[in-house]
């Protein structure tokens, strides 16, 4: 059974026999606000939002149940103590950063204030709050192009393979290492969005800058490191992440980054590894939204699919 039919059997369960203010039963709105989430994480975070506020289990209970620990940070976020002021608690979920926890309470507040006009100061409380949580997302979903730093001692490395949460986590953990940065690249239409490349409007890859210091860390070590963390033999995405814009690329800035990589995926083939990698020269950088930076950091979940195999 995957996370998501165990959500739905959990918060069916934990809301079974509960009905609203106006009749009807109460699990229609986390399912619903399941439903309106974009990633698996939104909607599994979306169905089981209220079980903890509404029911006798625990966050330890998910756990157990196999939620990951990622989705059940979300829900401590998303779970109102009692005694603590509302606008304090949404203004908690803004400050923490949390893309799930973000997103799952902007679609509940656009929920409950759709289907609050019977109850004009409850629908003024979801209003204010929505309008607060709205604006936190709007702030952190802007684009900006991604300029080069100058001077010497730091050189830039472009790498694309799958999903940028777990190509950014890894590089991240890298001795030496200046900065990372999610973003897009690879296409001609300027300041793609998240959406706009999840829905392929554009050609865009998500991709990851690494800002180094090559007295610390060659750029032919983060080649090894990049081929480690996926399957380069993979043609239409990276594991389960399948779609154009995670294919296996390496954008190179000149020509010593583009011998480097080819050295190192010569090493791979003549140990008898397929690379389907695409080598190709540097295009320009859009830095994502500030929700998909170290995106594992905010949620504190491990990578699902960017696992380090040691092939050197």
């Amino acid at each position: 059974m995957n996370a998501i039919d165990i959500a739905l059997r959990i918060a069916t369960a934990a809301h079974a026999g509960q009905l609203d203010r106006d009749g009807h039963p109460v699990i229609l709105h986390p399912l619903t606000v399941g439903l309106m989430g974009h990633t698996d994480e939104e909607k599994i975070a979306g169905f089981l939002h209220d079980v903890v506020e509404d029911s006798d289990l625990t966050f330890d209970d998910l756990l157990r149940e196999g939620i990951p620990i990622g989705i059940v940070n979300a829900l401590r976020l998303l779970t109102h103590e009692k005694g603590t002021d509302y606008f304090e608690y949404v203004q908690n979920i803004i400050d923490s950063g949390n893309p799930i926890a973000l997103q799952v309470k902007f679609n509940d507040l656009r929920h409950n204030f759709s289907r609050g006009k019977s109850y004009p100061d409850l629908q003024a409380k979801h209003g204010k709050a929505l309008k607060m949580v709205q604006t936190a997302i709007e702030n952190c979903s802007k684009i900006d192009l991604y300029h080069a730093p100058a001077g010497d001692g730091i050189e830039v490395g472009i790498f694309a393979c799958g999903c940028f949460w777990g190509t950014q986590h890894q590089f991240q953990k890298v001795p030496g290492l200046i900065n990372t940065l999610a973003g897009y690249t690879g296409g001609e239409e300027a300041f793609p969005t998240y959406e706009d490349v999840r829905e392929h409007r554009t050609h865009h890859v998500e991709a990851v800058i690494v800002e180094f210091d090559p007295k610390l860390v060659s750029y032919e070590s983060l080649c090894k490191l990049f081929f480690e963390i996926h399957d380069p033999a993979q043609t239409d995405g990276v594991g389960p992440d399948l779609g154009p814009q995670y294919r296996s690329c390496i954008f190179y800035r000149d020509d010593n980054q583009r011998n480097t990589a080819e050295h190192v995926m010569k090493l791979l083939r003549d140990k008898g590894y397929e690379v389907n990698t695409l080598l190709l020269p540097e295009e320009p950088f859009y830095i994502g939204e500030s929700y998909h930076q170290r995106y594992y950091e905010k949620t504190g979940d491990e990578p699902y699919c960017h696992v380090r195999t040691k092939k050197f």
